[in-house]
């Protein structure tokens, strides 16, 4: 009978992580897919120009950029953002529809996915002094904690089991 209550306590155990996990990653989505749809808001309506020029120019060398200049990173914006825009709406589907009901190759597809984007997130900002490192390590945290959570949850090895032999 102890056993059975050990078990079931393990089971309740790791579905309240992998909830938690799952509301971890939904919190990325909806902050990534917040800030996406908001830069690509401001520069497609015109509103504003794309955030890279005051990223990598002072004010005086963006009076000096050519309109060709300009309409080029506003165009990398829009393409930009769009894919965040589209990725963190899939990465919710998946989190939603399949890793939330234990699937594990949604747990490896969404580690992969994410992973990409944080770790090149990084290095994309790196040679203008990580000017966006606020946004980048709060989402980056928020992604390392539903992973660490789901994985738990579901029991993920990275590593192979070894068997040990025991010397007789």
């Amino acid at each position: 009978m102890a056993a059975e209550d050990r078990t079931r306590k393990s089971i309740t155990n790791n579905d309240k992580l992998l909830k938690h996990g799952c509301s971890v990653l939904y919190w990325w989505s909806g902050i990534n897919l917040f800030l996406s749809s908001l830069i690509l808001f401001l520069v497609v309506s015109g509103i504003n120009d794309s955030p890279l020029l005051s990223m990598v120019f002072v004010p005086a060398e963006v009076a000096e950029l050519s309109p060709k200049m300009i309409g080029s990173l506003n165009t990398l914006t829009i393409l930009y953002n769009s894919y965040a825009v589209s990725m963190s709406v899939m990465v919710w589907f998946v989190v939603r529809n399949a890793l939330y009901n234990k699937a594990q190759w949604a747990f490896w597809a969404v580690l992969i996915t994410i992973g990409i984007a944080e770790i090149f997130a990084f290095i994309a900002s790196a040679p203008f002094n990580h000017t966006r490192w606020q946004v980048n390590v709060a989402l980056s945290l928020l992604y390392i904690i539903g992973m660490a959570l789901t994985g738990h949850a579901l029991q993920i090895r990275f590593l192979p089991r070894r068997k040990c032999r025991s010397f007789r």
